[in-house]
């Protein structure tokens, strides 16, 4: 088959996927010079193909899809959204590119995803709250989801974008398991480099001379995602359910104007349950009994606490600071440059 060689990285979500994908953006001409390819001039444009890819519109993706094909060398995509893909979607993208490729799934202790998960989905306009967001997950977590009931939204989307073993099976079955890579996000204290050097190991480059670019997806603190949980109730009920008004409230209330209180707030904490010790070690055991390349460490998968507070022991004080710097922040921002609810 013509063409040259595709990495795949398809997630899974919160780990370290835009922290990759910014860097291999800064240094989109970097690579091109080592002969790597970066399709798409942003990684916006990227998910735009791979979302008309998922949702059966792909001019975009086979326009892409074509220069990649095209290109005798390595290319590379990187989208979250392929997490979720299915056999048949899998399927379709393999058709689409000449060559080989390989599908790169990031994966992070299963602890440590899930405060964050929850935050992001607070971030996309769900209401959930942090104690049924984790008994929806736990509840229906693979393996033990109760017979002929179906799982609540919150485990159901859960599992969807945090299944790591039905990710790989997915896409295995469509390249062979034997280019399939799972690179391990590695615990806390490590190097922040570590994550790149291991995937520029897939990639087939050297991880040196590469630009770092700024902190992206900047977490928030807990009374800042309890306040936003609190504005999407206010905002549903007004009809505005997301992704209406998405540009204001995340991409600047949450991302720019409350992620800069982080360090004034506690973070969202948890201890490590049993369920979660025993999810991730048949997670490593079927992960590495289906034949996967692992780039890195089973030990990274292995659950940590996350330190920090339950919403149960946030004071109404601070959600009301966190609420009043929000807005006083959507108010400087609308005086000095209206332009920006619309970027």
């Amino acid at each position: 088959m013509p063409g040259g060689r595709l990495v795949l990285h398809v997630g899974a979500m919160k780990s370290g996927t835009t922290y990759l994908q910014s860097l291999i953006f800064a240094n989109r001409e970097r690579l091109a010079e080592r002969g790597i390819f970066v399709p798409g001039r942003t990684w916006r444009k990227q998910a735009r193909a791979v979302h008309g890819l998922l949702h059966s519109e792909g001019t975009a993706w086979q326009s892409m899809a074509q220069r990649i094909s095209a290109h005798c060398g390595t290319s590379v995509v990187s989208m979250e959204f392929l997490a979720t893909a299915g056999p048949g979607q899998a399927r379709a993208l393999r058709e689409s590119v000449a060559g080989d490729i390989e599908v790169v799934l990031t994966a992070r202790d299963l602890n440590r995803s899930i405060p964050a998960m929850w935050q992001e989905t607070i971030q996309n306009g769900h209401t959930w709250t942090w104690q049924d967001y984790l008994d929806g997950l736990a509840s229906h977590r693979p393996g033990h989801r109760p017979s002929g009931q179906a799982a609540p939204e919150t485990g159901a989307q859960f599992w969807r974008q945090q299944n790591l073993v039905r990710m790989a099976r997915t896409w295995g079955d469509v390249v062979g398991y034997d280019c399939v890579s799972v690179v391990t996000v590695p615990h806390p204290g490590a190097s922040r480099e570590l994550l790149w050097e291991r995937f520029a190991s897939v990639l087939g480059t050297d991880p040196a001379g590469m630009e770092t670019p700024r902190a992206v997806n900047e977490s928030i603190g807990l009374a800042s995602a309890m306040v936003l949980r609190e504005l999407n109730v206010l905002l549903d009920d007004l009809g505005l359910d997301f992704p209406a008004s998405s540009v204001v409230r995340k991409r600047l209330l949450a991302k720019r104007l409350l992620a800069d209180r982080r360090g004034s707030e506690p973070t969202l904490g948890l201890p490590v349950a049993d369920w979660v010790v025993e999810h991730s070690a048949r997670t490593v055991e079927q992960l590495s009994g289906l034949g996967v390349r692992l780039v890195g460490d089973w030990a990274d998968l292995t659950p940590v606490e996350v330190p920090g507070a339950h919403t149960r022991d946030v004071g109404d004080r601070e959600v009301a600071d966190a609420a009043l710097a929000g807005l006083a922040g959507l108010v400087a921002a609308a005086t000095r440059d209206p332009d920006a609810f619309r970027r």
